[in-house]
């Protein structure tokens, strides 16, 4: 893929977690979460934000357009052809089950209300598959001990019907995985589970990966070549192929100080359905984890996110196909 880069956001240092999608033609950047005044291993507080900023396909600069119901980050984000969906998220005291819909009408911002997840969700992967959005993992309260290993569908042509429960996918319950959709098959990629160790909780990064077509049952996918969490999500599709942009392997994961953390991986792993085979192809501009990824103009659009623990960027790229 070639990368370009797209107008900072007005929100320094940027954020982790926001919603990141589309209405009509604009590039919409909603809520998410940072550490404003210094890093949190120098005490720094978490800041929760409500803000949504939109970018026009022409502009050279974001916009601040709007608020979110509420101050929320790390839910899912999907865009659909009728705006921007977003699907659960925290703050510092709970996870919610909230689900509305961002539009865009003559500039101005409307929140639809959709139908809410069965429970609070947050830190869950999602993705569109025909006219069905699907989320699968994540956590429901933020002191939680284990990580969710359901996944729900929303029929966006049948919503009084509301979300409704899958099968379950046969591995561990996950947390910050990545997903993407092709068709009528979700697919899901690693993530990480929350064990029990012997001085509190920790993470165990997943590297297994699984598919699930709409009135079928979930299959197991070859695994990736190493554990991977929080790439941005929806992953790109192009063609038969499926594009994880970087991520964090773990391999740092309480093992060195936040401080001297060296960032984390840039590496694009793609991954064809048809052969359920794994390359790796190329780099990224810079490493970004916890953030959305989205179709936009010709290529796919990755905006601010963590570049470090604790770390964010205000930056944005766009990646076209070669």
């Amino acid at each position: 893929m070639q990368w370009s880069p797209l107008p900072e956001t007005p929100n320094a240092p940027g954020v982790g977690g926001a919603y990141l999608g589309t209405a009509g033609k604009s590039l919409l950047l909603a809520g998410g979460a940072n550490f404003p005044q210094k890093p949190a291993w120098e005490g720094g507080i978490k800041m929760w934000h409500d803000t949504v900023y939109a970018l026009g396909p022409r502009s050279r600069k974001w916009e601040a357009i709007g608020k979110l119901p509420r101050a929320v980050g790390y839910g899912t984000s999907i865009a659909i052809r009728e705006g921007l969906l977003v699907i659960g998220g925290a703050n510092s005291e709970r996870h919610f089950p909230d689900c509305y819909l961002l539009t865009l009408v003559d500039g101005e911002l409307i929140t639809k209300p959709y139908p809410f997840l069965p429970r609070p969700l947050a830190y869950s992967a999602g993705a569109l598959c025909g006219s069905k959005v699907i989320i699968a993992g994540g956590t429901e309260k933020p002191d939680a001990t284990a990580a969710s290993s359901a996944a729900y569908a929303l029929d966006l042509a049948n919503l009084t019907g509301g979300w409704k429960e899958l099968p379950l996918w046969g591995g561990s319950g996950r947390m910050l995985a990545q997903a993407a959709g092709i068709k009528d098959t979700f697919f899901l990629f690693g993530g990480f589970t929350l064990n029990n160790g012997p001085k509190g909780l920790v993470r165990e990064y997943l590297s297994d990966c699984y598919a699930f077509t709409l009135g079928k049952t979930w299959r197991k996918c070859e695994s990736m070549p190493s554990a991977l969490a929080a790439a941005p999500t929806p992953c790109p599709v192009i063609g038969d192929e499926i594009y994880l942009l970087g991520g964090d392997d773990g391999k740092l994961s309480g093992k060195i100080e936040a401080a001297k953390h060296p960032g984390f991986s840039k590496e694009i792993h793609i991954y064809n359905k048809s052969l359920d085979t794994w390359t790796q192809s190329g780099e990224l501009p810079t490493a970004v984890i916890a953030t959305g990824c989205t179709p936009w103009k010709t290529g796919f659009a990755i905006v601010n996110g963590e570049t470090h623990p604790s770390r964010r960027s205000a930056e944005g790229w766009l990646g076209t196909a070669e």
